[in-house]
């Protein structure tokens, strides 16, 4: 059986080398080859002809490479060595790598959801989740900082945005139902995890086939910057689960993934979950997980 171990060398800080990672997997019973992150596009994938794709890096490199997967039937088995680690963490793998790879059965799958919006420049697929208002906005000004020692974390970027945010001009459907009231931010999630593991929609099912619709309104306001400075339990906003999203209105900040956007006024967006999921190889010392077999 062959593994095509996927690499981002420059993850996260203390990552394991490419060596290590290779004699782990080597030692784990699997033939190997590599691709560094820049070289992995699907052309690669295929010429590839692995049993097994391997991703080890952050959030970017695995939605970049699940995005791209020419045959979501080969199993995915994520290294997690960025910094965040939102998806494998919403999927429970949180061992160290050795030990992932060590685990590694590729008889044990679960899924992996891919959300697509249907946005007037085209269809965008995503991960994570996207979202319009405060926490887009604050992913704006840290991308868009360039004083390294003046930067905002992304904790303090986001109570700063919630704190100045007013309600956005959007009309929100979920599966038919308009969504009533005013929020600050809304975030259509795949997962629970997103920016610097804020657990923002507790009740997001990575593999569910739906979609977690996060909003803040502004009643919850100074509560949501409370729990930005302890973010422990579930956060004070309001979540519903659907199928089919909605977004009409326009004229505020945007993020589909970690990429900051902006959806100009008199836009309709359709967000979904595409029809086949990726097949992640589960964590086996975690049975809640490893029952939701693909």
């Amino acid at each position: 059986m062959k593994a095509l171990l996927i690499h981002h060398p420059d993850a996260g800080s203390g990552s394991p080398s490419r060596k290590a990672l290779e004699k782990a997997i080597k030692a784990a019973g699997w033939r190997l080859d590599y691709l560094e992150r820049d070289d992995a596009d699907a052309k690669a994938l295929v010429k590839a002809k692995a049993d097994l794709i391997a991703i080890a890096g952050g959030d970017g490199t695995v939605a970049d490479t699940v995005k791209i997967l020419p045959d979501r039937t080969v199993p995915v088995a994520i290294i997690p060595i960025g910094n965040a680690n939102n998806v494998a963490r919403s999927l429970g793998l949180c061992a160290a790598p050795e030990r992932l790879i060590a685990d590694w059965d590729a008889e044990r799958l679960i899924r992996l959801d891919i959300g697509e919006a249907e946005c007037p420049w085209g269809k965008r697929p995503f991960v994570e989740g996207i979202g319009f208002g405060a926490f887009a906005h604050s992913l704006c000004v840290v991308e868009s900082c360039e004083d390294e020692t003046g930067c905002p974390t992304g904790v303090e970027a986001l109570r700063a945005a919630v704190r100045e945010a007013e309600p956005l001009p959007l009309r929100i459907e979920i599966d038919g139902e308009e969504l009533a009231g005013e929020a600050l931010l809304v975030e259509i999630m795949n997962v629970p995890l997103t920016g610097p593991r804020l657990r923002l929609a507790p009740r997001a099912r990575p593999g569910g086939g739906e979609l977690c619709v996060t909003t803040l309104e502004p009643k919850a306001r100074e509560e949501m910057l409370a729990w930005l400075k302890d973010p422990g339990g579930d956060p004070p906003v309001d979540q519903h689960i659907g199928r089919t999203v909605r977004i009409a209105g326009g004229d505020v900040p945007m993020r589909i993934d970690d990429e900051p956007c902006r959806l100009e006024t008199g836009s309709e967006i359709i967000v979904r979950v595409q029809s086949e999921s990726v097949q992640i190889l589960a964590p086996p010392d975690d049975p809640a997980l490893a029952s939701r077999v693909a």
